[in-house]
């Protein structure tokens, strides 16, 4: 077993652990990775070719991934340190400063924690696109407390979280994970009971769950936590209080909103803007997505002309970025072909509808993704959502309310308003100060007020009617000449034609 001694600093590489001091330091594993190649040539100028090399050994990253996770090092190892452990070398690379001592003997010392994987933990069958960097910021900044990936239906918050775990897990003694929105998951722990029972099952099982984790390093993963989001806040928020070990990393279309929680926004893909040519396809991430989609299900369909990357860049605008519809876009291409694709992402919900049969019922398809979001949201949520429509574009606060304003309260707007952006249905654009519906949720959400208003238009037909059949309206309506007298069937069909 390779020991490597530095400063206060214990490293074991075989068990892929660091101490500091007799206490376990947790780090990411392409941090571990960077920090067990510059310790092991200590004193030597890596250049940032062989630093990338040997983090990512069969992927292609950004120069910027590296410097995220140098960041994460310098953190775990300087602290209040006056001299850093490692140094940057202008135009060269890294070097590690300390003298390093290497042991090859079995220590007396307490063995690295093994990983007791008691949940099952997913595994990602396909490769994660677009997202290196972001994974390694955020893996560097696990440690005790609460993180929540949050973002809108189909972003990958799940593929992400799964992925982080995957690079963390090494620093903890077990690693549990839960979706808490699968509701047919077999899963009778403490904790599952917990976040899923009934209030009287869930007070013994709570507190079971609380001590069946004392004292020890545990990463905890909630997935789906928006499907109960008050429960799940109030269980998260009450385990990291009672066990400083624990690390929980939840995904969620809302933050849980409680004390300590650290809140990440996980954006869509990037995209060429409108009109923009592509020359080279991993130039943007929701373009290599689709082409990597592409190639599975339709190989003999290369975008790699200037016309199919033309055709490509389209479908992936008509997409926002977002994954699951870019995903579900490229399982379309081999009975519609690019072209007709791109006409039928007019209507997105009507074509994107072809999921894999094994995935949860509400990523089957891109109505299903939405329908679990909206089905969440209460009655003036729905309607504000569904009003919001009619802004082809940018729209203010203002604009909102005054389109809305009859419609609803002005405290039930102001609320309405603000749970819509924190659930990611609305979104806040940080340059202009204003806001917009997404593309999807736009086409969604016109839906949704059509169906409004048809129920609105019945609704006031029947008023008239009830009025019209009020025995002091019929005596009246009676008096007429008959001259002006109109059948009473006749006015209603012709109200609801007009």
């Amino acid at each position: 077993m390779k020991i490597l001694h530095f400063e206060e600093f214990e490293m074991d590489l075989q068990g892929r652990s660091l101490k500091k001091s007799g206490e376990y330091i947790r780090i990411g594993s392409r941090a571990f990775d960077l920090l067990c190649a510059l310790a092991s040539r200590a004193g030597e100028v890596l250049s940032k070719v062989e630093l990338t090399a040997a983090a990512w050994p069969e992927t292609h990253v950004e120069e910027s991934s590296l410097r995220v996770n140098i960041v994460a090092l310098r953190k775990a190892l300087d602290d209040d340190r006056s001299r850093r452990l490692i140094e940057n070398v202008a135009g060269r690379g890294y070097t590690f400063t300390a003298p390093v001592r290497r042991s090859d003997s079995w220590r007396s010392q307490t063995p690295s924690p093994a990983v007791q994987q008691v949940d099952f933990v997913p595994v990602g069958l396909s490769r994660l696109i677009g997202r290196d960097q972001l994974i390694d910021h955020w893996a560097s900044e696990i440690g005790q407390g609460i993180t929540t990936i949050v973002g809108q239906g189909g972003i990958g918050k799940t593929s992400v979280a799964i992925q982080i775990a995957g690079d963390v897990q090494s620093a903890f003694e077990e690693v549990h994970f839960l979706d808490v929105a699968d509701g047919s998951q077999v899963n009778t722990s403490p904790l599952a009971i917990a976040l899923r029972g009934d209030d009287a099952a869930a007070a013994d099982a709570f507190q079971s769950a609380i001590n069946s984790f004392s004292g020890k390093a545990v990463l905890i993963i909630l997935d789906g936590c928006e499907v109960s989001i008050d429960r799940c806040a109030q269980v998260v928020e009450a385990m990291a209080d009672r066990n400083p070990k624990i690390a929980i990393l939840a995904t969620s279309r809302e933050p849980l909103g409680i004390m300590g929680e650290r809140v990440r926004h996980l954006h869509g893909l990037t995209i060429p803007s409108p009109n923009q040519s592509v020359a080279d396809i991993s130039a943007f991430t929701g373009m290599e997505l689709f082409a990597d989609r592409l190639s599975n299900v339709a190989e003999d369909c290369g975008i790699d002309t200037p016309h199919g990357m033309a055709l490509a860049a389209e479908i992936v605008r008509k997409t926002d970025g977002n994954p699951l519809a870019i995903e579900l876009a490229a399982s379309r291409v081999t009975d519609l072909g690019l072209e007709n694709l791109i006409a039928s992402l007019d209507r997105p919900l009507r074509t994107l509808r072809r999921g894999s049969r094994t995935s949860h019922p509400r990523q089957r398809t891109l109505r299903a993704n939405i329908d679990w979001s909206y089905d969440l949201l209460n009655e003036d949520e729905k309607s504000l959502l569904a009003h919001l429509s009619v802004f082809e574009d940018n729209f203010t606060r203002e604009d909102a309310w005054n389109m809305i304003g009859p419609h609803l309260e002005i405290g039930g707007f102001e609320t309405s308003f603000d749970r819509l952006v924190v659930k990611s249905l609305i979104v806040r654009d940080p340059k202009l100060g204003t806001h917009f519906l997404p593309r999807l949720i736009g086409e969604y959400a016109r839906e949704k007020l059509n169906s409004f208003e048809t129920v609105e238009h019945d609704r006031d037909i029947m008023d008239t009617v009830a009025i019209l059949r009020e025995p002091t309206c019929q005596r009246a309506f009676n008096s007429r000449p008959n001259s002006i007298k109109t059948p009473l069937s006749s006015r209603v069909v012709g109200s609801r034609a007009a």
